[in-house]
């Protein structure tokens, strides 16, 4: 797995630079961004010098915004975000800004970058609806709550497929060829670690998932798989604190190590739930 670490993002000055923002004029919401607090939106649209600017493929950007004014974006690969302040209609950030340095392609890596830019340079916002517009002289982006364009997926009824190992403070993705994902039905959790098929129960609370009695077949595995799977099943371990947003699940121990998984596809369990027998629902 690759290891990610936290920076300071002093890198982007100079998309900053090229992304100053327009004048709010008469028009410009008065409000301090209190209506925003607490939300989270995705891009619908981007438009870059006048014309429509087409993002990675199967990438979204997303703005979370919580009630202390720090703000959260992701644009495809790493996580960015920092404290600040949306008084006037204008989105500026203040202190320190930190990015993920996970590994991208080069393509979503400059997705991040152009973002990240975009953000710093302060652009003016705008909501109607459930619909937010930031905009600066080059650049405008479009987006929606995500309650709207993309609700919460329901935690039991779905394959969570793992894609992230959280460690505190860093993060690694899943090696290469490794599936490990986890289904809940019926008090029960079953999956695979990456390496090997596991099971046990899993009581489900508003916020919390106590695991226990867990098994796993018990199948050798090369170096990087058998590390994807010891994370995993140190995540499954007593009371675990779980986090759906949009087709997104965020396990997170005691200890601040978990799993990010993404909603992969929609099952049904035959009711022999101890045997594993599962069918796909045909309805999607």
């Amino acid at each position: 797995m690759n290891t990610v670490r936290v920076v300071p993002l002093l890198t982007l000055l100079l998309l900053a630079a090229c992304a100053q923002p327009q004048d709010t004029g008469a028009g410009s919401p008065p409000g301090d961004g209190a209506v925003l607090a607490g939300r989270t939106f995705l891009s619908t649209a981007v438009v870059r010098d006048g014309k429509p600017f087409a993002l990675v493929k199967d990438t979204r950007i997303r703005l979370t915004l919580d009630d202390r004014g720090h703000v959260g974006a992701t644009a495809g690969c790493n996580s960015m975000g920092g404290d600040a302040d949306l008084t006037g209609g204008r989105l500026r950030m203040t202190g320190d800004v930190s990015m993920t340095d996970m590994g991208c392609d080069p393509a979503r890596h400059a997705q991040d970058e152009l973002v990240s830019g975009f953000l710093q340079a302060g652009p003016t916002w705008e909501l109607t609806g459930d619909v937010l517009k930031l905009r600066t002289d080059t650049m405008e982006v479009t987006l929606q709550d995500q309650e709207s364009a993309d609700p919460d997926r329901p935690l039991t009824g779905n394959r969570w497929q793992v894609d992230t190992v959280l460690d505190g403070q860093s993060a690694g993705s899943v090696p290469n060829g490794a599936t490990a994902y986890l289904e809940f039905a019926d008090g029960k959790v079953q999956g695979h670690t990456g390496c090997n098929t596991m099971g046990g129960s899993a009581v489900l609370g508003e916020k919390t998932i106590t695991f226990g009695d867990l098994f796993t077949t018990k199948m050798a595995c090369a170096d990087d798989v058998d590390k994807l799977e010891r994370a995993v099943l140190a995540t499954l371990k007593g009371e675990v604190t779980w986090q759906v947003t949009a087709d997104r699940l965020t396990l997170t121990g005691p200890d601040g190590k978990g799993l990010q998984l993404r909603a992969a596809v929609r099952w049904r369990a035959v009711r022999r739930i101890g045997d594993f027998a599962q069918v796909r629902n045909p309805s999607l």
